[in-house]
């Protein structure tokens, strides 16, 4: 879509030169089709000019629209062509063809349909839609099995009626059917397993239930739906349909060839290199408009792509920001039960969509901070993750409250963050900023959503030199049961603190550790123990791009991530995260969780990583960043190492007798203790951090801005369950 978006960007700076460069570039292409061909109306008279005025052909080949009916040639006149975003009919792969009615040229406007740029298009009395329908019934093969071929005629009235041949199993030919049918068809899946999926055939009646009068009867056969490229088989060329149509003398009028990049164009659901909105659209349109349209069947929501999303009614209302369970869209098309969208001949959800509509649905693209730059007229905005500098740059997709003008936007030093050009703000007054139509950097973009609204108070970003925990990780030997990976920290300030969590595994075996966990699992808790998050494969997750312009992505594609915002108050909030090996495998995996606030706002005030401590490289690790970006004041924490404590908890293998070493990002060791009343009782017990048993041990210590490694490890090589606790108290 940010392809496209320059497109259209570069037309209104230069649209002299984009026509000429467009014009020229088309004219020196040779077209799909050299001429179009003369055929009768109703395929040379041979089906109805209305239904019932006579019987209809018993088999296809009767029907004269292929001339030869096994190999699926299209009979003279007969045009293919196929639309950008198809309907969902079951996973059938689809083929098309129309035949206008014409006697050659020149050409009468009853020969002709007539075009449209945006909205429905006409077609002569007459004119035959084909549509050939096949399922891949061996995954592994590509086998498919032959269907059904149904044909849509435009009779005398401006109305349509459609018929189904449904194929014979030896594809010789296809027989009439009366009516509906459903027939259960074996399928072959990739894992060479065998499901049967059932198969429905439409009656002549539901063929109507879509192609209804509001939507003008013909529902694929439009501007947005053929403006794309398409191969030709009998010529072997490719070319853009509209462009090929309109060299036949097919649209009247005939649009100018330099026009065609200015039209709309949809795409298919399983286009990856277009926005998620992009192809969200498109499919609901191809799936839902031919009801949901003013006048329609299905009131509620316009489902047209030619209608603005701001017009739709979509938005906040069958599809609402982050909340899947609550967007009747999604429900409604990814059931099969009696509320199932669309009502008629789906037995099989469109799992492909689904996935896209929840991506949709969970907007990763967010704003999360305005402050003041340079002076009272300008303001940096920051998301969530790197920008399209075009979607950016548009002033128009932002807008303040209170009178405010933003009048110029560009893109800063930092890929995420916008600089506004705004009218004077008044410095401590709170504003609120909205934004619609920026993208982020992904291969197949997700859009800020609609009117994304964030509140502020204009003042300059706060001094950014105070050390805090930036990080912290825990390696840990991962097993079963009590003995699985676990990190506990709380977050003091208001509203939220923006985390990562990570758990790596194979990634540590090119760094000498063996028997690393193969595949982690991560689960984020809250303090009630009911889990918020969780993830296997980083990849999956729905702000994946998020995760990936952190630079923290994990290198493995199975190992785990959760980024998200966690609510956080000024009394602290304890989160706690759990790491298993999936299918209960076991191994060494590193537990992490990253400050991604840059230093500003809520603070991590304590980390603990609960897990097996052994001996060599079984020991329990601990690490931590202390400093934010130029952070340069020292951080007092609190080191603990606990284990007879885990006792209480219901730990029924504790480390008895815990020590603990502190070194620095050189490797020196810096701090180190057994038993914690051997060196620093006094401001332990002052802290009220001192642990439970004498043979636990603890520190405290100031740290410069820096890397640090924690080992806890049991004395005389002993092993168990141990605890790493940092508390920053300063």
């Amino acid at each position: 879509m940010w392809k496209l978006a320059r497109r259209h960007f570069w037309l209104r700076g230069s649209s002299l030169s984009m026509s000429l460069i467009c014009g020229t570039a088309l004219a020196q292409q040779p077209y799909g089709l050299d001429s179009r061909e003369p055929i009768g109306p109703f395929l040379n008279n041979v089906m109805p000019s209305t239904a019932g005025a006579f019987e209809f052909p018993a088999s296809l080949s009767a029907t004269g629209a292929f001339s030869d009916v096994r190999n699926l040639t299209p009979a003279t006149g007969v045009i293919p062509f196929t639309v950008n975003s198809p309907l969902w009919s079951d996973g059938a792969v689809k083929s098309r063809w129309i035949a206008v009615p014409n006697d050659g040229p020149p050409y009468t406007a009853d020969e002709q349909i007539r075009f449209a740029p945006v909205g429905e298009w006409a077609f002569p009395n007459g004119t035959v839609f084909i549509k050939h329908f096949e399922l891949t019934t061996n995954e592994l093969t590509g086998e498919r099995k032959r269907l059904e071929t149904r044909l849509l005629v435009r009779d005398t009235s401006g109305a349509v009626y459609g018929i189904t041949y449904k194929w014979r199993s030896d594809n010789s030919d296809a027989d009439l059917l009366p009516g509906e049918l459903d027939e259960q068809i074996a399928i072959t899946t990739t894992s060479g397993q065998t499901r049967i999926q059932t198969y429905t055939y439409p009656s002549r009646s539901d063929c109507l239930f879509c192609h209804n009068q509001p939507a003008k009867y013909v529902l694929g056969v439009k501007t947005h739906q053929l403006n794309g490229d398409f191969t030709y088989p009998s010529t072997g060329r490719t070319d853009n349909q509209l462009r090929n149509f309109a060299h036949l003398g097919l649209l009247n009028p005939t649009p100018s060839e330099a026009n065609i990049a200015t039209y709309l164009r949809s795409v298919a659901v399983t286009n990856p290199t277009a926005t998620i909105q992009h192809r969200m659209r498109s499919w609901i349109d191809a799936n839902c408009s031919d009801c949901h349209r003013p006048g329609g069947f299905g009131p509620g929501y316009d489902a047209r792509f030619y209608t603005p999303l701001n017009k739709q009614n979509l938005i906040n209302t069958y599809v609402k920001f982050r909340d899947v369970a609550g967007s009747p869209l999604y429900q409604r098309d990814n059931s099969l039960g009696p509320l199932k969208m669309p009502p008629v001949a789906k037995n099989v959800v469109h799992e492909a969509a689904m996935a896209v509509l929840r991506q949709w649905i969970a907007s990763p693209l967010e704003m999360l901070s305005v402050y003041l730059t340079q002076d009272t007229e300008h303001i940096a905005v920051r998301f969530n993750s790197d920008v399209n500098p075009i979607t950016a740059a548009h002033a128009s997709n932002y807008s303040l409250d209170q009178g405010a003008i933003v009048s110029k936007a560009r893109l800063s030093q930092e890929p995420d963050t916008v600089i506004l050009t705004v009218s004077p703000l008044k410095e401590g007054q709170a504003y609120a900023l909205t934004t619609s139509g920026v993208q982020d950097t992904a291969p197949s973009a997700n859009t800020i959503w609609p009117s994304s609204r964030l509140q502020f108070t204009a003042q300059f970003i706060p001094d950014l030199n105070a050390s805090r925990l930036a990080n912290a990780s825990g390696r840990v030997r991962v097993g079963t049961g009590d003995k699985v990976a676990v990190e506990g920290f709380i977050v003091r300030g208001a509203p939220t603190k923006r985390v990562m969590i990570r758990a790596v595994g194979p990634s540590l075996g090119p760094n000498g550790i063996s028997a690393a966990l193969a595949d982690p699992v991560l689960e984020l808790h809250d303090r009630t123990g009911a889990i918020i998050a969780a993830n296997d494969n980083w990849a999956d997750n729905a702000n994946q791009q998020e995760i990936i312009d952190t630079g923290l992505a994990p290198q493995s594609a199975n190992e785990s991530t959760i980024l998200m915002k966690l609510p956080c108050d000024q009394d602290g909030v304890p989160y706690t995260a759990v790491l298993r090996g999936a299918n209960n495998t076991t191994g060494v995996a590193l537990l992490e969780i990253y400050d991604l606030d840059r230093g500003l706002g809520p603070t991590v005030l304590n980390t603990s990583t609960r897990g097996w401590a052994g001996s060599g490289d079984d020991v329990l690790i601990g690490g931590v960043i202390v400093g934010q970006q130029n952070s340069t004041t020292n951080l007092r924490v609190v080191v603990r190492a606990i284990g007879p404590s885990l006792t209480a908890y219901g730990i029924a293998d504790p480390l008895q007798d815990p020590t603990l070493a502190v070194y620095d990002g050189n490797g020196n060791r810096i701090a180190a203790n057994d038993n914690w009343k051997d060196t620093q009782e006094t401001e332990l017990t002052a802290r009220r951090m001192q642990p439970s048993y004498d043979t636990e041990s603890a520190l405290v210590r100031t740290l410069p801005p820096g890397n640090y490694t924690i080992i806890v490890s049991g004395k005389n090589d002993a092993s168990g369950v141990g605890l790493v606790e940092v508390y920053a108290v300063n």
